[in-house]
């Protein structure tokens, strides 16, 4: 035995032996040993590891083994709470300081942790903006910093967070230390992006753990509503462990509404929201469905059901979602509900968090032109007034987006103000009426209500929002004089209501500039690779490749020919029972047809164009205008013809070809189904519908 080999040897006798000591676990899981002696050796790294694959042991096992604390940079105060309480009711002494705290305690946490009485730190990236935390991190160094949740760093994560690119010109004395990214969910692209904000080009990445042979991944496709309702009711009559995403409140209201269950979304109130939590975490087979808002930090092992009710927008943020299940390493289903309405949804937030350059320019303007007219004071926040003003803005949320994307870009900063003196103003009469009333009458009131008013109607506004400063520039009165006048009128012609303290967008130094003056093409390519993403997963949704395969293939984790074997697609191709509905007479009928049909171009078309075939559409190819099947299904329509090669290609009767330009296949069970030589048997995972008919006239 080399020396070499003994230190090897030894070094991992200490980690079972912390691991064990601190965790209670006899082993790592897989690539968990990896990291922690990596990261002990003072390496630097971007891990991914997806949800349920320990990558939280994998830098707090190092932490605890070196002598200091670890500094953990979290996203979410939820989620640095629950990893707090976790670690103390192991014994781990840690702590949090975020603004969810009051002042006097985290002045105790902070002193803890530099009397050595702390080995963890949990703190908001936003804490770097504090001077004094700045000097606390220069005198009181930690032996390990780590970027949780890193994806939010990089401008093309699914989840970015300004606030986390700033800590870097913030701080730079995290230049003289060591730091580590842990995510769940990251592209090749996003891991680069990752590396460039932290300023670490060569740290090294390491993506592993994205094998979970115990999650059963099934794609439901439904023509509707109707569809999808059948199937909720068909699967919910199993009660186990389940979470369901929606992708909007309303329809998570909806749905827990129609099936008697409880929800949970970022719009309620604090005491809603800990109580649906509390519910899904102590309930002992709860049911609950949310928004993408639920679910980091929650830490149940034992969810058996993660059911996609709509598409999700990226493969990162449904895999981290479905990641949930099955923490525990049991058999656990992760079903998605594929429906074209769904797509539309997703293209429409896909514009909502994409907006034009041209509403960045006329909020930056709106920005400038409020700041001059109320002295240099910071108005509230309220994208819900601001929108009907910017005539390229569709609603609030996405001029909420346009102030993210400027936040993100250095032209505004978010501050929290007290009442500055704006505020929202609103007539009792019509509009009309009082322009009427008051136009041509030279006093200080007429002359307010008659331009304001004239101002909203011109404008199709019913609210104005803003400093009293800008009523003056309207009317052409005094500041003063615009007061009085409110103040005069007050719940009798007008309503007044003047903002209260909260959030404030501020300009930059950079923003100052009387243009936008800003490289607008990085928007172009954010809106390409959202756009990339929801064809990734439509691209899913439609494959016949393993579920996970294709999943971990996205990711970049080399797998070679791993196949999960329990996912629809496997399950299919071996023979075992498909998740769904028997096929009706008519819908095999159909298929058979669908296979006679192929047999005789067999390996020549791909899928577009033998469906055009068959609908009567195809205008390119002889061979295909002369087929005897040309037009013959046209009847049956393009959605139902789809809905039948899917399941064909899904149960192996049909197999793609891996080329330049992918063709349909018979297999030889296709063959043989074609010919009349063997059964065709389909599992179908729409509800029953009735086959359509040609109308008669």
């Amino acid at each position: 035995m080399t020396a070499t080999t003994a230190k090897g040897g030894e070094k991992s006798g200490m980690m079972k032996d912390a691991l064990n000591r601190y965790f209670g676990y006899a082993d790592f899981r897989e690539s968990q040993a990896e990291v922690v002696e990596r990261v002990l050796k003072g390496e630097e790294l971007c891990v991914i590891m997806p949800t349920g694959a320990g990558k939280s042991l994998c830098y707090q096992l190092p932490i605890l083994m070196r002598p200091g604390y670890g500094l953990v940079i979290s996203p979410l105060i939820s989620l640095m709470k629950d990893q707090v309480d976790a670690l103390n009711v192991r014994g781990l002494a840690a702590v949090c300081v975020n603004s969810a705290i009051p002042p006097s305690e985290q002045e105790a946490a902070l002193r803890a942790v530099a009397a050595g009485q702390v080995k963890f730190l949990y703190v908001a990236p936003e804490r770097f903006q504090v001077q004094s935390f700045r000097h606390f991190l220069d005198s009181v160094r930690p032996n390990l910093i780590v970027v949780d949740e890193a994806h939010c760093v990089s401008q093309w994560g699914h989840d970015f967070r300004p606030d986390y690119q700033m800590i870097w010109s913030q701080c730079e004395v995290l230049q003289q230390m060591q730091v580590c990214a842990f995510t769940a969910t990251a592209t090749p692209a996003v891991r680069e992006d990752i590396k460039s904000q932290l300023q670490r080009p060569a740290m090294a990445e390491l993506v592993s753990g994205f094998k979970r042979p115990n999650l059963e991944m099934s794609v439901l496709p439904c023509r509707g509503k109707k569809d999808k309702h059948a199937v909720m009711e068909r699967l919910l009559r199993t009660p186990q462990p389940t979470l369901i995403y929606t992708s909007s409140r309303r329809e998570a209201e909806n749905l827990a509404s129609q099936f008697d269950l409880q929800y949970y979304h970022a719009g309620m109130t604090d005491q809603a929201r800990k109580a649906a939590q509390d519910y899904f975490i102590r309930d002992a087979c709860p049911t609950l469905v949310a928004t993408n808002a639920f679910g980091m930090g929650i830490d149940r092992a034992d969810v058996r059901r993660v059911i996609h009710y709509n598409m999700p927008g990226s493969l990162e943020a449904y895999y981290q979602e479905a990641g949930r299940a099955g923490r525990d390493g049991a058999r656990s289903q992760c079903i998605l509900l594929e429906s074209y309405p769904d797509l539309l949804i997703q293209q429409y937030l896909l514009d909502l968090n994409n907006p034009p350059p041209e509403l960045l320019v006329g909020l930056h303007r709106h920005l400038r032109q409020q700041e001059s007219r109320s002295d240099g004071a910071a108005c509230t926040w309220q994208p819900e007034l601001v929108w009907p003003t910017l005539p390229a803005a569709k609603n609030a949320a996405q001029v909420q987006a346009a102030a993210r994307i400027l936040e993100r870009l250095g032209i505004v900063q978010r501050t929290y103000v007290r009442a500055s003196g704006s505020g929202r103003l609103s007539f009792r009469g019509r509009l009309d009426k009082l322009c009427r009333e008051h136009a041509g009458v030279q006093t200080q009131r007429s002359l307010l209500l008659a331009t304001v008013a004239a101002h909203l109607q011109a404008r199709g506004l019913k609210v104005w929002h803003g400093h009293p400063g800008e009523l003056a520039d309207i009317s052409g009165l005094r500041l003063d004089q615009v007061r009085r006048v409110l103040d005069y009128f007050q719940g009798d012609v007008l309503d007044w209501l003047p903002d209260e303290s909260g959030e404030a967008l501020v300009l930059t130094e950079a923003g100052q500039a009387p243009e936008l003056n800003v490289d607008l093409s990085s928007l172009a390519r954010k809106r390409r690779v959202d756009e990339q993403r929801l064809d990734l997963v439509r691209e899913y949704c439609r494959s016949y490749m393993c579920r996970q395969a294709f999943i971990i293939s996205y990711f970049g984790e080399k797998i070679g020919a791993w196949r999960c074997g329990c996912c629809d697609i496997c399950a299919s191709r071996s023979g075992k029972h498909v998740a769904g509905r028997p096929a009706t007479p008519a819908e095999l009928r159909d298929s058979r047809r669908i296979l006679a049909a192929l047999e005789l171009i067999d390996g020549q078309f791909g899928r577009r164009r033998f469906l055009a075939m068959l609908m009567g559409l195809e205008n390119e190819s002889r061979v295909l205008q002369e087929h005897p099947a040309y037009g013959t299904m046209q009847q049956r329509g393009e959605r139902y013809l789809e809905e039948l090669l899917d399941a064909l290609c899904r149960q192996g009767y049909i197999e793609i070809s891996k080329g330049t330009y992918p063709v349909l296949e018979l297999s030889e069970r296709g063959s043989e189904a074609a010919q009349g030589r063997q059964e065709l048997e389909l599992s179908l995972l729409s509800a029953a519908k009735k086959t359509p008919r040609r109308k008669k006239f």
